[in-house]
């Protein structure tokens, strides 16, 4: 009975897990708009901390809870801190001591092949020195120097990025880049703050965190296979495949038994379940929690592909949302004014037009999504807000239409504006990633100065 609750608790951690950081990644997805996946990514994001706002100023007041969370404000969110680098660091080094102690033996016994004791050593190797790289790298911090080259490389499309200077540095502010309050500097090309690296995501590194992926993917996929072939191959260096086990009293596999009433190995997966969960648990452990990373980190690595592919990046595709919801509303309210007033459209000429869109540089985006911006944060946000579904309409779908936006009602469809900064093709937009245009025109304009020198 403790097996079976090992199993069970095992398991359901590793569900709730998956459920998370799936909810985390993903719950900002415009797809889930109005659905319990949004819902729960708002709770875990920002109602776990008003909830525990609140508890915190009944229990000592308004103005020591204010300094407290001004303080965790400034430590946690507002300048880079160690916390999730650590958290990194412990998931990395404590997966290897499980290898080390509970797989290697295994692979040194002859379960498989003695050339993945080699193999490791090297892939783990390749994937510290790929998150060092990101972690110490340059984003592209847009300075005195790399200013003009970064202009020059990004025009503005006004539509997410008009001219303008930024208050920080008092410069005109490049296209593309923005004003990164954790690390407070402006990156070129920003992607978004990632907490695991302590470090912006930007133009310069951008290539090094999508390797960063890949090569995380590629090891977490390779190491939950090598845990799961050790403990088969050592199953079968034992010979146990085919060993004979009398049947319990109640039966819990559901396998199948031979004609002679006992159980195998290999044709009872019950059995196998409690014989790899009893003697091989951390083990088998490790392999379901790298399969459950390998998929997570899979599917992050193919949505930054397809942001690649339509060249934009993380911060940039919050803002075409943005930009399309407000497109959206003001289609629906001008078609609502036209239809009690036909006279609107002479005021709007009149009036030389409607409502001009006006992206929030002030908002900072981390691998989960947008943050709230200092103008929100302060109660005075007028941001566009994510339309939710109507509560009448959402009671009579199921909860599983609910949960993943089945059935909502079709948007008002609107006409984007082209992407200038997309180019022909995914080869020619990921080129662009691994080799920055800023850098060419970086190089012309130092050739230039070295000509006039001569001169």
């Amino acid at each position: 009975m403790a097996l079976v609750s090992y199993t069970a608790l095992l398991v359901g951690w590793l569900v709730v897990f998956a459920l998370l950081l799936f909810v985390l990644l993903f719950g900002e997805a415009e797809m889930f708009e109005g659905t319990f996946v949004e819902r729960l990514h708002w709770i875990l994001t920002d109602g776990v901390p008003y909830g525990l706002s609140w508890v915190l100023r009944k229990v000592i007041g308004d103005a020591r809870a204010g300094k407290i969370e001004a303080l965790a404000q400034e430590v946690l969110c507002e300048r880079p801190n160690p916390a999730m680098q650590l958290v990194y660091v412990a998931l990395v080094m404590g997966g290897y001591w499980v290898y080390c102690v509970h797989v290697e033996p295994l692979i040194l016994a002859g379960a498989v092949s003695a050339s993945h004791a080699i193999v490791v050593p090297v892939a783990m190797f390749f994937s510290i020195a790929s998150w060092l790289a990101v972690c110490f790298s340059d984003p592209g911090v847009v300075d005195a120097y790399t200013l003009d080259a970064q202009l020059a490389a990004y025009p503005h499309d006004h539509v997410l990025y008009k001219p303008k200077t930024c208050p920080t540095l008092g410069v005109t502010c490049p296209a593309r880049s923005k004003y990164c309050r954790v690390t407070q500097r402006r990156v070129a090309k920003f992607d978004h703050y990632c907490g695991w690296m302590g470090n912006a995501i930007g133009e310069n590194n951008l290539r090094y965190f999508v390797t960063f992926l890949a090569v995380h993917v590629v090891l977490t996929m390779y190491g939950s296979w090598l845990c799961a072939s050790a403990i088969s191959g050592e199953i079968g260096r034992r010979g146990l495949w085919s060993a004979e086990f009398e049947p319990t009293r109640r039966r819990r596999g559901g396998g199948k038994s031979s004609p002679d009433g006992v159980s195998r190995l290999a044709s009872d997966r019950g059995l196998l379940a409690r014989f790899v969960a009893y003697h091989f648990s951390p083990a088998a452990t490790l392999s379901l929690f790298l399969a459950i990373l390998a998929v997570m980190l899979g599917a992050f690595l193919l949505y930054h592909l397809w942001l690649i592919h339509k060249g934009v990046t993380t911060n940039e595709s919050f803002k075409w949302s943005d930009y399309e919801r407000f497109l959206r509303r003001t289609a629906e309210a001008r078609a609502e004014a036209v239809a009690n007033n036909p006279f609107t459209e002479l005021v709007e000429k009149k009036n030389g037009g409607t409502e001009t869109f006006e992206a929030d540089d002030d908002q900072d985006v981390g691998c989960v999504g947008p943050s709230a911006s200092k103008k929100d944060r302060d109660g005075g946000g007028g941001g566009d807000q994510r339309a939710s579904s109507s509560p009448g309409k959402a009671s009579t779908r199921s909860l599983l239409a609910r949960a993943f936006g089945l059935g909502k009602p079709k948007k008002l469809k609107v006409d984007l504006p082209p992407n200038i900064y997309r180019r022909a093709s995914f080869v020619l937009n990921l080129k662009d990633v691994f080799v920055p245009p800023s850098h060419a025109h970086m190089r012309r304009l130092e050739l230039g100065v070295r000509d006039k020198k001569r001169q």
